[in-house]
This record gives structure tokens, C-alpha cells and sequence, in this order.
């Protein structure tokens, strides 16, 4: 039988990326069940105004960071360590767009650092804490984009493989711990993504509300994997069950 995780038990939640968004919408959801939050993002006008917004529909105690977790970890680290942290958002991360060698090595080595070294990091540091008090909760935003080889998305593509990769053994390590790991792999979304990646939106997006709403949904149930959406979903046990890698990165590498 699967184990169920009651948000309301908890205290405080870490979200990074919470000034637009799905980290914002984080921050939002959270609040309304009760939690008090710390949250990270690199705007502090942002942050204020996410702040502000929480504090007119929830008592949470909200606390904000401006940082950017490529060169603020410690300060991150040093600035929480007072509290225990009960839940863990590592929304944080951006992509680029286009033939691999007409991006600059400094921008993939950027992506690297912020979607894999910050998480492993941030996850390392408060998961363990939390595998002490045998008490916690991680949820870790992956991508669709992670389950395939995707031309013109590819390190972005990898490093949400590697979020994947590291959520799903996490979840499977810590659950004897009672610290439950859930990967969220959303699909195109209303987010500031585009625009950063410099990508053309494709069809129709999900709502960060719609993504988190499940999200929260999905953990409290105990599940390792949420892919919001039908089609998202369909699409990745159908491809992955009929299709090999090399077909499916020729294909997208026309369709992309």
C-alpha cells in the first residue's frame, strides 16, 4: 500500500524560483495550507510582491532571499539553517533553445550549475536533515523534456534527465526515512521559460495553477512521479513503450 504525506504537518517550506511562475504558485499554495516559507529568487521586487500578495490571503510567516544559487549557496544555506526545514521546492533552473553550438559554453555551463549543482546541493544539505529527524518532503521540478533526447533543447533536456534520474533513486533511498521525493515533470507551461530559452510556444500550455494544484495532490498521495496533463502523459509511456531513442530524436529534431 502506498504511504500517504500530509502537507499540514509541516512548518516550513523552502521554494526556489518563487518570484514567477510555478515557484510563485508554490509559494501561493503552500501558504493556503498552512506553511510558513522561505523564499529564494534572484528579483527581490518580485519576492516582495509575492510576499506581500501572501500575506493578504494566509498568516504564514514568509521570509525572502534574494539569490542566485550559482553564487549564493552558502549565503542560502547560512541565512536558513535556523529552521527546519520540512519541504523542499527545487523549481530554480532556465533552458536554452537552438543548435547546440550556437549557444555559449558559459550559458550551458550556467544551466548546468543552477539545474543540477544548486538542486544536488539544496537537496544534499536539507535532505539530510531531514533523513535525521525522519521527517520531510522533497519535490524536485523536472521536465518532459528529460525523458527524451530533444535536438535543439539538449543540455537543458540532460539536466532535467538527471533530475529525474536523481529524484526517482532519492525517492526509493529516503522513504524508509519517512522523507518522501516526488519528481514533477511538466510539460509546456505559462511560465517565464520561453521567453529565457528564446523559444516560439507550441499548442496549448497548463497553468502554473494547474501544475502545482497536482503537484501537491501527487505528494500528499505518495507518488514518486507526476506528469501533468493527459497528453503529457500519454506521450510519455506511449513513446517510451513503442519508439527507441534514436527514432525519437530524428523525429523531434524535425518537429523542433
Amino acid at each position: 500500500m502506498t504511504k500517504r504525506y500530509d502537507l499540514g504537518v509541516y512548518r516550513w517550506a523552502l521554494v526556489t524560483g518563487a518570484s514567477s511562475g510555478i515557484g510563485r504558485e508554490f509559494a501561493f499554495q503552500l501558504a493556503k495550507r498552512g506553511l510558513n516559507l522561505i523564499l529564494i529568487g534572484r528579483n527581490l521586487t518580485a519576492l516582495t510582491e509575492v510576499a506581500d500578495e501572501i500575506h493578504k490571503i494566509s498568516d504564514s510567516s514568509v521570509v525572502i532571499l534574494q539569490a542566485d544559487l550559482t553564487k549564493d549557496l552558502d549565503m542560502v544555506i547560512d541565512n536558513t539553517s535556523r529552521f527546519n526545514i520540512d519541504l523542499l521546492v527545487n523549481n530554480a533552473g532556465f533552458g536554452l533553445y537552438g543548435d547546440f553550438f550556437n549557444n555559449s559554453l558559459d550559458d550551458y555551463v550556467q544551466m548546468i550549475d543552477l539545474n543540477i549543482s544548486a538542486l544536488t546541493k539544496l537537496t544534499y544539505y536539507y535532505g539530510s536533515e531531514m533523513a535525521k529527524r525522519e521527517s520531510g518532503g522533497i519535490i524536485n521540478i523536472a521536465s518532459v523534456a528529460g525523458f527524451f533526447p530533444i535536438p535543439h533543447l539538449a543540455v537543458y533536456g540532460a539536466t532535467k534527465a538527471y533530475v529525474y534520474n536523481l529524484s526517482m533513486s532519492l525517492w526509493a533511498e529516503l522513504k524508509s526515512k519517512n522523507v518522501h521525493v516526488l519528481c514533477v515533470a511538466p510539460g509546456p507551461t505559462e511560465t517565464k521559460f520561453f521567453e529565457r530559452a528564446k523559444m516560439e510556444t507550441k499548442g496549448r500550455l497548463m497553468t502554473p495553477e494547474q501544475v502545482v494544484a497536482g503537484a501537491l495532490k501527487a505528494f500528499e498521495s505518495g507518488k514518486p512521479l507526476y506528469i501533468p496533463g493527459f497528453g503529457n502523459k500519454m506521450t510519455y509511456y506511449f513513446v517510451r513503450k513503442f519508439f527507441g531513442d534514436k527514432f525519437i530524436a530524428e523525429f523531434l529534431a524535425k518537429y523542433f
